[in-house]
């Protein structure tokens, strides 16, 4: 099995001791009483879950140290994450009861809805929630992050680690798992016990995900982030040849792109498999999601993954798989591509036959 894993970013050490003491982490995110709008980060956030797997392995990121909390509890072919009450669209749908409530810690403000709290004067809820338990004796060791950082660069290119800004967790490579691991299991690692006397746990056991709680058929999806949250729970909405293999791990929004202050490239899905390219910290497979026509935009993007990954790895690069799904695309998209990339680049047709997908010719 492929080893991959979460990167969780924390404020303080109680809310550490919490999740380490109890094996539980859920997300705060404001209650979505409706469906979410294409400003929400619920599908985004919900995609983070999705790509989760049994044994996936949780860090959590606090004050510039790095703590291992264990492996994840769920299943291995679809999202390995518990819908928590009902204060998303999926938690309606699955009529899943609240078994984990933070409402009542001190450190929050209760509101008179169960499972609602106030932060900073905002409300906040967690819908999702993961659950894991410590099979290496690993749970507590920590290590200062200059020293992943520092082996990380070694790498001439960002990973989701190293370009977590402004998120709240992120699905992290292969490569970057088995780093944190090797600096974990080191003897001289520090280990903090947790000091956790709240009156907080799981009550009852949790609803597991279940595929009929995402949309059945891509052309459901209202929105790209809701697709890609839907295929990285569901792989087996991809087309065949695209859905990855048993041993493989997905992860979401991963750089595709030299270093940038800004506006980062980042493919939609990637696929690690045992097949490793270098050292599991890139792809074997990129897969380019678009909820609507392809055009000159889709184009230049791909184009530049495409031509950084060549730059990057030489001949190495044609290792790569690299796929765009869309609902259509314009007459002019292959226009876009230059030969070389066209060599390289599979297209294809969201629709609902044939697998709910249709391989096009890009030549």
């Amino acid at each position: 099995m492929v080893e991959s894993g979460i990167f969780v970013t924390l404020y303080d050490k109680e809310t550490l001791d919490l999740y380490l003491d109890k094996g539980v982490y859920g997300q705060h995110m404001p209650p979505e009483d409706g469906q979410p709008s294409s400003y929400s980060n619920y599908y985004r956030v919900l995609g983070d879950y999705a790509c989760c797997r049994e044994n996936d392995h949780v860090f959590f990121f606090l004050k510039r140290k790095i703590y291992y909390g264990g492996q994840i509890k769920g299943s291995k072919e679809k999202g390995a994450f518990h819908i928590n009450g009902q204060h998303s669209p999926m938690g309606r749908k699955a009529n899943a009861k609240l078994v984990w409530n933070e409402s009542k810690r001190e450190i929050y403000e209760e509101t008179d809805t169960p499972g609602v709290f106030k932060v900073n004067d905002k409300k906040r809820c967690q819908p999702f929630i993961i659950t894991f338990k410590d099979k290496q004796n690993l749970k507590g060791r920590y290590i200062t992050s200059d020293k992943l950082y520092f082996k990380l660069g070694e790498y001439p290119y960002p990973l989701p680690s190293n370009s977590i800004q402004g998120m709240g967790f992120c699905t992290i490579t292969p490569g970057e798992t088995q780093t944190l691991l090797n600096l974990l299991k080191k003897p001289t690692t520090n280990k903090r016990n947790p000091q956790n006397n709240e009156n907080i746990k799981l009550n009852g056991k949790p609803t597991p995900y279940k595929t009929e709680y995402t949309i059945k058929k891509t052309s459901e999806a209202e929105i790209e982030s809701q697709l890609e949250a839907a295929l990285t729970a569901n792989p087996k909405l991809l087309p065949p040849k695209l859905q990855p293999p048993k041993k493989a791990a997905i992860c979401r929004q991963t750089p595709i792109s030299p270093f940038k202050p800004s506006q980062m490239d980042k493919a939609d899905i990637t696929i690690y498999t045992e097949k490793q390219i270098r050292d599991g910290t890139i792809p074997n497979t990129v897969i380019e999601l678009k909820n609507d026509k392809a055009g000159k935009q889709a184009a230049e993007q791909i184009k530049r993954y495409h031509k950084w990954l060549h730059k990057r790895l030489g001949n190495e690069a044609n290792k790569i798989d690299i796929h765009i799904l869309a609902k259509d695309y314009t007459k002019t998209f292959n226009n876009y591509l230059p030969p070389k990339t066209q060599k390289q680049i599979q297209k294809h047709k969201l629709t609902d036959t044939n697998n709910n997908q249709e391989t096009l010719n890009i030549r």
